[in-house]
C-alpha cells in the first residue's frame, strides 16, 4: 500500500495552505485556505473577488488548485481543518462543495467556518462533524484522524495525525509550544512525546513561519505584559486609545478588554472579522466579551459609535481590525475618511501584532503609519508574542517526536532552508528524509 502527499499549496510561501494524503485508494485533504495577500491585492486593483470562479481564483493564486488532484477526487473521505485562520479554512466555501465527503474540526474552527459561509451566503452539500480533540476518530478503512490539542494565537487549535497502516502522518500548521497560555489549551506534550517513543512517524509537515527566529517564542502572557504596559501608563486623559490586533486572536482582545475596565474605559470592539470570531467564541460560550464590550461588525451602527467617540474620545478603548493596514479595515477607512472619526494629536494607537512578512502588507502597514503620524499621533508597535514556533522550538519538536521524513511548510523558501539546515544538524539529509519541496508536488512514501 503506498503513501503519497500532494502538497498541493502553502509550501511556496506563506498563507493558502491545503495538502492532500492519499492512502492507497483512499484519501484525506489537511486544510482549504486563501490567500489574503493575493485576495487583498486583486480586490485593490481590479475589484471584488466575489465575482471569480473558483478556477480563476487558482489562477491569481488566492486558492489553492485542487486541479492538480483531480484524479484524486472521487477518492476523497475527508476534509480536515486544523484550526480557524482564514489562510487555512477559508478557500471551503470555493472547494469543499466538489467533494462528496464530511468537513471535520474543532467545534470552534467549524463555528468560524459556519460564520464565513453566512457572511457570504454560501451553503455546501458536505457534512459539519466536530470533533473533540486528542481522540481518534474512524474515516475509513485504512485511515484514522486524531487532533491533537495545541496552542496557536487563536482557540482549539490542533496538529493533525493522520493515522495510515504504514505509519503516521503529522501535520504540524501552525502551532507554538505555550506552557501557560492566557486563554486556550496547553499543547499535549504527552502525546507527541508517545509519537516519539512509538517510532511511527512517518512524514512530518512543519510550518516554517519562524523558521529564521533564533530562541523560542514567547508565551502569550508576554504580550499581555507589554499591552498592560503600555495601557496602564500612558497619560491618556481626554485622548483617544484604539488597539488593534488580529481578529482570531481571542486571548489577546480578552486582554485588552481586562486592562480598558481597569482604565474605567467603555470598551467597543470593531470589525467585521472581529465580529465574526468573536461570534463564534460566544456562541460555544468560550468567551463572553459582549458583557464587557459593545460588538459592531459593519453599516450604520459602526458610523454612529465613531461619531459618539470623536466626541468623548476620553471615554472609550476601541479594538479594531487594521493591524497589517489592509485596505477597508476600520483603521484605513478611518485615516482614508470613509468613516466619521478624525484623530488628533496626542490620540493613541497600540499595534498588538507584527506586520506579516508579505510585500502588501509591509507597504499597507506603513502607508497606514505615515497617515497617522501625520495626525501626530502616539503610535506604539510589535506589542505581541506570535503564534509559530521559533527555531528552538522546531528543534525540541523534531528530538520529541523522530520522524522519519521531514517536509518543510508554511514558509518561503529561505525560512524552509532554514528549518531542512536545523533538521540536518540532527543528522537528517537534504534529499534523502528531508524534502523540500513546492506546490502541486508528489511524495510517495
Amino acid at each position: 500500500m503506498d503513501i503519497e502527499i500532494c502538497t498541493l499549496s502553502g509550501y511556496n510561501d506563506v498563507g493558502r495552505n491545503m495538502t492532500a494524503v492519499r492512502v492507497g485508494n483512499e484519501v484525506v485533504i489537511l486544510d482549504m485556505g486563501v490567500s489574503i495577500q493575493a485576495i487583498s491585492t486583486y480586490e485593490k486593483e481590479e475589484g471584488s473577488t466575489k465575482l471569480l470562479s473558483a478556477n480563476e481564483l487558482m489562477n491569481i493564486k488566492a486558492i489553492p488548485d485542487d486541479r492538480k488532484i483531480e484524479d484524486w477526487k472521487p477518492l476523497v473521505k475527508a476534509i480536515v481543518l486544523g484550526h480557524g485562520h482564514y489562510d487555512h479554512v477559508a478557500a471551503v466555501q470555493f472547494l469543499a462543495g466538489k467533494y462528496k465527503c464530511p468537513i471535520i474540526g474543532s467545534a470552534y474552527t467549524l463555528e468560524v467556518l459556519k460564520s464565513i459561509l453566512r457572511d457570504d451566503d454560501i451553503k455546501l452539500p458536505n457534512k459539519f462533524t466536530s470533533v473533540e480533540r486528542d481522540e481518534v476518530i474512524k474515516i475509513s478503512e485504512n485511515i484514522k484522524i486524531e487532533l491533537i490539542s495545541m496552542s496557536h494565537s487563536t482557540l482549539q487549535c490542533a496538529m493533525v495525525a493522520v493515522h495510515t497502516p504504514k505509519g503516521l502522518i503529522l501535520y504540524a500548521n501552525d502551532f507554538k509550544f505555550d506552557n501557560d497560555p492566557v486563554l486556550g489549551d496547553k499543547p499535549n506534550f504527552k502525546r507527541l512525546n508517545e509519537i516519539g517513543k512509538d517510532g511511527n512517524l512517518l512524514a512530518l509537515i512543519v510550518e516554517c513561519i519562524n523558521g529564521l527566529v533564533e530562541g523560542k517564542t514567547p508565551s502569550e502572557k508576554v504580550a499581555r505584559e507589554l499591552v498592560k504596559n503600555v495601557l496602564l501608563e500612558i497619560d491618556a486623559k481626554d485622548k483617544a486609545i484604539f488597539v488593534t490586533t488580529f481578529a482570531s486572536n481571542i486571548a489577546r482582545i480578552k486582554s485588552i478588554i481586562e486592562f480598558g475596565k481597569k482604565l474605567k474605559r467603555k470598551i467597543v470592539i470593531l470589525g467585521r472579522s472581529m465580529s465574526k470570531f468573536n461570534e463564534a467564541a460566544e456562541n460555544l460560550k468560550l468567551v463572553q466579551f459582549s458583557r464587557d464590550a459593545e460588538i459592531i461588525g459593519y453599516g450604520g451602527a459602526r458610523r454612529r459609535k465613531l461619531k459618539e467617540i470623536d466626541q468623548n474620545r476620553g471615554k472609550y478603548l476601541v479594538i479594531t481590525t487594521g493591524s497589517q493596514g489592509e485596505p477597508g479595515s476600520v483603521l484605513d477607512k478611518i485615516v482614508t475618511k470613509q468613516l466619521p472619526f478624525i484623530f488628533r494629536e496626542g490620540d493613541f494607537v497600540l499595534f498588538s501584532c507584527r506586520t506579516i512578512p508579505v510585500p502588501s502588507n509591509i507597504i499597507n502597514r506603513a502607508n497606514l503609519e505615515n497617515m497617522l503620524k501625520l495626525h501626530k499621533v502616539k503610535i506604539f508597535t510589535d506589542l505581541h508574542a506570535s503564534g509559530h514556533a521559533s527555531k528552538e522550538d522546531i528543534r525540541e519538536f523534531f528530538n520529541m517526536v523522530k520522524p522519519k521524513n521531514i517536509i518543510p511548510s508554511q514558509g518561503n523558501s529561505e525560512m524552509e532552508n532554514s528549518v531542512a539546515k536545523l533538521a540536518e544538524e540532527l543528522g537528517y539529509k537534504l534529499g534523502n528524509n528531508i524534502h523540500l519541496v513546492t506546490d502541486g508536488q508528489r511524495l510517495k512514501f
